[in-house]
């Protein structure tokens, strides 16, 4: 099997792939650095091909282009061809408009065709809007409001120097939380065929598979399941199990929110135990779940990487999610740069 790629990055190079990677305005420029990044931190060509499935051949390509300009060769050149139907202005006047009437694309595409006197498909209006940096996602519940900044903001500081030490080789650091999987569950998006949309039973009551895991930035997961409802003592099993995975000469620290199992007085009576075993908690500011990275290996799992049949029975659901659970870090990774 192929071994890594291309040659060591400077740390300037990984700084740039990383910005890259995460803000790059063109999906195939973060394809590419993410690729690059891979193969510095020691992914083979065929581990990188199933990560993001992508041609043996296209990742030589890219490696071979980026081994001769670096940069340059990442980012997608200008393309000639007829000039937009939307110019500039309309673009400006167009994100006035979102502000207005983010979610209804419909009600934009009359205001802007009435203002411009241009006549465009809702697919223009797509394209113009993502050329305006916007995207299309759910609108989400917000916890902001509810938090103390000035806790947040140290805990923000704190994590950053946990990672720091982590990646001088100080101790490990993981990210611990509970999250449910069930057939009632929000299915994710799919394409299909124009009038065949896919369809999954609809249930009003599920089982539950709840998966209690602990995440680390360098691809490492111990996790427990049940289909039992999580309590205190689920939560206790799930620790008494990490501590016994992990190495015992290493030293770990483990961030966790502020769930009420969490603060319990069972739980808490264990922490001077696992400390014992060199494992220590730190509890992350409260309201704060985007500081709690296992947060997206959960939203990867359930919008990403679970099949569309995984939904048909409760049993092959909680056969994927295990299946995915065992192959992370092996079949599947995220970088968390």
């Amino acid at each position: 099997m192929a071994r890594r790629f291309i040659s060591s990055l400077t740390e300037a190079d990984r700084q740039a792939l990383a910005d890259i990677h995460q803000y790059g305005q063109k999906r195939a420029s973060r394809r590419r650095a993410h690729a690059i990044l891979l193969s510095d931190q020691g992914y083979t060509i065929a581990q990188i091909s199933d990560i993001l499935e992508v041609g043996r051949n296209t990742l030589t390509i890219w490696f071979q282009k980026w081994e001769a300009s670096g940069l340059e060769e990442l980012v997608d050149k200008p393309r000639s061809g007829r000039n937009p139907i939307l110019d500039d202005s309309d673009r400006e006047r167009l994100q006035a408009l979102v502000e207005e009437h983010p979610h209804q694309l419909r009600t934009l595409q009359a205001r802007l065709q009435k203002e411009t006197g241009k006549t465009f498909s809702t697919d223009t209006l797509r394209r113009a809007l993502k050329k305006n940096q916007n995207s299309f996602k759910r609108i989400r519940h917000s916890l902001k409001g509810r938090r103390d900044e000035t806790d947040f903001r140290n805990t923000r500081g704190l994590l950053k120097v946990l990672q720091e030490q982590e990646d001088r080789g100080e101790h490990e650091l993981y990210y611990f939380d509970e999250s449910g999987f069930a057939q009632s569950s929000s299915v994710p998006y799919a394409w299909s065929a124009i009038g065949k949309p896919w369809e999954v039973t609809a249930y009003s009551h599920s089982h539950r598979l709840n998966v209690l895991g602990f995440v680390s930035r360098k691809g490492k997961l111990v996790y427990h399941t049940t289909t039992e409802s999580v309590t205190t003592k689920t939560v206790i099993e799930a620790f008494d199990q990490f501590v016994a995975q992990k190495d015992p000469d290493a030293f770990a620290v483990v961030m966790l929110d502020n769930a009420s199992m969490h603060r319990s007085r069972a739980f808490k009576r264990k922490i001077l135990e696992w400390m014992s075993h060199r494992v220590h908690l730190v509890y992350l500011s409260a309201y704060s779940p985007e500081l709690n990275l296992i947060e997206i290996l959960w939203r990867q799992i359930k919008y990403d990487w679970l099949p569309l049949g995984a939904y048909l029975s409760f049993d092959r659901l909680c056969d994927e999610v295990r299946r995915l659970l065992r192959g992370y870090g092996i079949e599947r990774t995220i970088n968390y740069a």
